[in-house]
């Protein structure tokens, strides 16, 4: 009984570790906007596989580093900032407002394509226009 429990728990293993997707691979890169380095932000892969969730990264100082599925991904990458005169929160906080267009992020045209083997390194070149 015990080999059994043993050889399904195993296979079991292989089976999960094995499944398409599930290996994630070091993906990194520069974000600029007008040429200077984006001082912060967020990136995310989504890949064109619907089954499968994004993956996120924090960019500081204009660059990025985090961990993705392989395969052709749409990248959305967002900024926020206080804007002076902007809206304002329930509590009359001021509120952050996006200042990326939205060709980068709820419209975005940025792609990847993350592979198995060899260097992720995607930059990516943005321009406030």
């Amino acid at each position: 009984m015990t080999k059994r429990i043993v050889v399904c728990a195993l296979l079991s293993a292989a089976f999960i570790g094995c499944s398409p997707g599930s290996a994630l691979y070091p993906v990194s890169g520069t974000v600029t906007l007008d040429g200077a380095p984006l001082p912060e932000g967020d990136i995310t892969f989504i890949s064109e596989n619907p089954s499968l969730g994004p993956e996120q990264g924090k960019i500081k100082d204009g660059k990025y580093e985090f961990k993705s599925r392989e395969g052709k991904m749409k990248v959305t990458i967002s900024a926020s900032k206080i804007k002076p005169g902007g809206a304002l929160g329930a509590g009359g906080e001021p509120v952050a407002e996006e200042y990326l267009p939205a060709k980068y992020n709820d419209a975005t045209i940025l792609t990847a394509d993350v592979k198995p083997s060899g260097e992720n390194k995607v930059d990516f070149a943005l321009d406030s226009k």
